[in-house]
């Protein structure tokens, strides 16, 4: 199922619940990156659209619940980590990435946010040994055979992979190849801009079986 989204940025959680949790964020992110060159994006509206905002695009699907355990793999500077972890303090996260500054930098932003639901740890997918997801996130990574094979023993059957990025047409039969081969069902995809000459993004939902 294909599903194409006009963004409202009423529509979402953080924004109309959670306004000055949303400005606190983005001003502490802007003093982190600052400081470690954790994305390109430097401007306060950049990081209000192109980061939060984007984020939250995941609320759409209405597939994370309380008392789930969501794994962001790639954590990277903390998106979307940083904004479903606001947005759902019931909600257990868990980051992953294997750069120190990184993982460091993100727990210090969680610490000041008072999200006491997420954290951060410093290891690749392969060595992960903790309890497995309901959910897993990745946003802006590649479909590949790679990410699937080091992703799919972190992830419960009957649980999903909530893949994020920009959108492009023939990265949709990779997916599906990769779908049959790992035993999951692409069972839906959610193609929106986040504003007028935006580029085309995507979310798509796959379930493990």
């Amino acid at each position: 199922m294909t599903k194409n989204i006009k963004f409202s940025m009423t529509d979402n959680i953080l924004h109309y619940k959670c306004k000055p949790m949303r400005e606190k964020l983005t001003q502490i992110f802007l003093e982190k990156n600052q400081q470690l060159n954790l994305s390109a994006i430097r401007d306060p509206e950049g990081v209000r659209l192109k980061h939060i905002q984007d984020s939250l695009m995941l609320l759409e699907t209405k597939i994370i619940q309380p008392g789930m355990l969501v794994i962001d793999v790639g954590t990277g500077g903390g998106f979307p980590l940083m904004p479903l972890a606001l947005s759902y303090p019931e909600t257990k996260f868990l980051g992953i990435d294997s750069v120190r500054k990184k993982t460091l930098a993100v727990n210090e932003m969680l610490d000041q946010l008072g999200a006491h639901n997420a954290e951060v740890l410093r290891t690749r997918m392969e060595e992960y040994q903790g309890e497995k997801a309901d959910v897993i996130t990745a946003r802006a990574v590649a479909y590949s055979d790679k990410l699937i094979q080091r992703a799919f023993p972190l992830l419960k059957h009957g649980g999903y992979f909530l893949l994020m990025k920009q959108f492009i047409e023939e990265e949709r039969s990779v997916l599906l190849a990769l779908c049959k081969k790992y035993h999951m069902d692409l069972i839906e995809e959610r193609k929106y801009s986040l504003f007028d000459g935006d580029i085309q993004r995507v979310i798509r939902v796959v379930r493990k079986r």
